[in-house]
């Protein structure tokens, strides 16, 4: 049953007779139950189908603020389903709805959402930041790369 692990492919009949082995294929990535009596199948984690889920109630609040009526700017039609952004400047606000669009329409091009869910996270992140007092003017590093550091709570 070697197929399975290359081609992500598995009849019923592997699913039956050697269930575990289909099931830590699954735990890699989607399987494809094939049938002879209907049509296919697919064996997936829950969580990644909770994940597309969410990607698409992201996407369907994009399109909802994108037809909004009103004069109001896609920016600021976006502070309805993310309320944070109003702790944002407007620039901020612009720079926010560019990246959520290009990076959302980057995501369903390959079917992956995670950099999605990150670049959404950075800017509540930030939001938040900002409504805790800190300002621009705040000389605050910016890293490039993360780097682990010791728990603050440790050294009480």
């Amino acid at each position: 049953m070697t197929a399975i692990a290359h081609s992500r492919t598995a009849s019923s009949s592997d699913l039956s007779r050697n269930p575990a082995q289909v099931f830590r294929a699954a735990e890699e990535g989607p399987v494809t139950i094939t049938r002879r009596d209907g049509e296919p199948l697919t064996l997936i984690r829950s969580s990644t189908v909770e994940r597309e889920h969410e990607a698409l109630r992201l996407a369907a609040s994009l399109v909802a603020a994108s037809l909004a009526p009103g004069a109001l700017s896609f920016a600021e039609r976006l502070l309805v389903p993310f309320p944070w952004l109003g702790f944002l400047p407007h620039s901020q606000r612009e720079q926010f709805a560019a990246e959520i669009v290009e990076v959302a329409r980057a995501c369903a091009a390959i079917s992956s959402f995670e950099r999605l869910f990150v670049v959404l996270a950075e800017w509540r992140s930030t939001a938040e930041a900002v409504a805790s007092g800190y300002t621009p003017d705040d000389q605050l590093d910016w890293l490039d790369e993360s780097e682990a550091v010791d728990d603050p709570r440790a050294s009480e």
